[in-house]
């Protein structure tokens, strides 16, 4: 009876082992994988490549720990090229401690590409493809895939185009999507001619750094997963009105110094204030400003609270515009952290190539004493008639990184808005909408992809 029961022990354990290896093997977090696993796996189970077909050259990888995210985050970038018969495929990854920021695969100019199986000719029906590969690729590599399903259930809604335009040059000639917006619970589905997006909202707003995409254009697939990167932290304790009240508060008491030809200070009458402000609501990551530039010469503030740089916090852009420019200047930009009722910057706000008065424009960042002249504009802007910023600099990053002649990187607006110089602080040359930047960029580093809108 001994015996068998030391057998049995030992047949417990080895079972033990086996199960824990196959938890090991199931499902893990995904920095127990190194990229250098987990894009050719992506390549083949979710784009549905024949990497047989394939060499690999050119491959080139780098990591560092961006002061941006406060020394946390792990961010990789791996690049190589699939060379094969038929031409050469680039590709391109950035990920965030393991997390797909942003993956950039370019079909060959002249040639075709060897799959797997045969793709669909139509956006609609192989983003439902990819996202279905996609959800197990990211159960075996330890992955969220709860949004997943909400995607593909949203994807229902959506209309594919009933031709392609030829200057479109989506990736593998694919047809795209009809244009449309469809949101639920907290999910907004977003379809444009070239892809679809699923961005993250609560409480009515939208947060790009929480995002899915999937974009056929300029002749590459784009696929973006930070959904799971981010958190949500606490949300505005102050209303419209009163952000409005501080800002105005703030803009009213600061000190607008022009310069002038040869340096010339001119400091110009108080500025009258229009009844029109624009003001949005963004979830902004905590650490998205604390990088070595900022450090050195703050223009953003995080104010006095401690903020993790994996959470999104509430600031609220607003800009309060004169009823008549001074040179270039059209109003004064002010942030304030909609958590703390901080200041978190503030700044002239104006536009290249714009008419005004013959002089240049400068900044102090002192205030004034004086006591506010009138009330808060009355007036706001909508997103109806919305000023669009262009995409993320993060597109135009990887895909200069990868080397490819036929990257596209983001058009410049119309017309570029532009600071003024500061006096004391120096600014960078946008950093008066550095907020809005952020909040759209993923961001900045997460890759996240979207337009900024004023609403009214």
């Amino acid at each position: 009876m001994k015996v068998i029961k030391e057998k049995m022990s030992a047949v417990a354990i080895v079972l033990l082992i086996l199960a824990v290896s196959l938890v090991q093997t199931s499902g893990a977090d995904p920095v127990d994988f190194t990229v250098k696993d987990m894009m050719p796996a992506f390549l083949s189970e979710v784009v549905g490549l024949d990497l047989t077909k394939y060499n690999i050259t050119r491959e080139g990888y780098s990591f560092e720990y961006p002061s941006e995210y406060g020394g946390n985050v792990k961010e990789e970038i791996l690049n190589f090229d699939l060379v094969s018969s038929e031409g050469s495929i680039s590709v391109m990854g950035l990920f965030l401690n393991g997390f797909n920021g942003g993956i950039f695969v370019y079909a060959p100019t002249n040639g075709s590409m060897f799959f797997k199986h045969q793709p669909s000719t139509n956006a609609l029906d192989e983003s439902r493809n990819i996202l279905q590969r996609y959800k197990i690729f990211a159960e075996n590599y330890g992955l969220g895939t709860s949004h997943l399903d909400s995607a593909l259930t949203l994807l229902s809604n959506a209309t594919r185009a009933s031709s392609s335009s030829a200057d479109l040059h989506t990736f593998n000639n694919i047809t795209g999507f009809v244009p449309s917006v469809t949101t639920a619970g907290n999910t907004k589905q977003e379809t444009t001619q070239k892809g679809v997006s699923w961005i993250y909202t609560e409480k009515g707003v939208d947060m790009p750094n929480k995002c899915l995409k999937i974009s056929f254009g300029s002749n590459k697939l784009h696929f973006v997963d930070t959904w799971n990167l981010f958190t949500v932290g606490c949300f505005s304790v102050i209303s419209e009105d009163e952000v409005k009240q501080i800002a105005f508060d703030a803009a009213n008491n600061y000190n607008l110094t022009l310069i002038g030809e040869n340096d010339t200070l001119i400091v110009p009458v108080k500025p009258e204030w229009s009844n029109r402000i624009s003001i949005i609501l963004n979830m902004v990551p905590g650490e998205i400003y604390n990088d070595e530039v900022n450090k050195a010469n703050p223009t953003v503030s995080g104010g006095n609270a401690t903020r993790d740089p994996m959470v999104l916090y509430p600031l609220w852009e607003t800009v309060l515009y004169f009823s008549k420019s001074i040179g270039s200047v059209h109003g004064i930009a002010v942030g304030v952290w909609g958590d703390t009722k901080e200041i978190a910057y503030i700044t002239p706000y104006g536009y290249l190539g714009s008419s005004g008065e013959n002089v240049d424009t400068t900044t102090s960042t002192e205030t004034s004493s004086d006591d506010p002249e009138e009330n808060l504009p009355e007036q706001t802007e909508s997103s109806s008639d919305a000023e669009s910023q262009p995409e993320s600099g993060l597109d135009g990053l990887l895909e200069g990184l990868a080397g490819n002649s036929t990257a596209q990187t983001a058009p410049s607006s119309t017309q570029s808005e532009n600071p003024t110089k500061s006096e004391n602080s120096n600014p960078s040359s946008n950093m008066y909408l550095i907020a809005g930047i952020a909040a759209t960029a993923i961001a900045v580093a997460v890759a996240a992809v979207a337009l900024k809108k004023r609403r009214k």
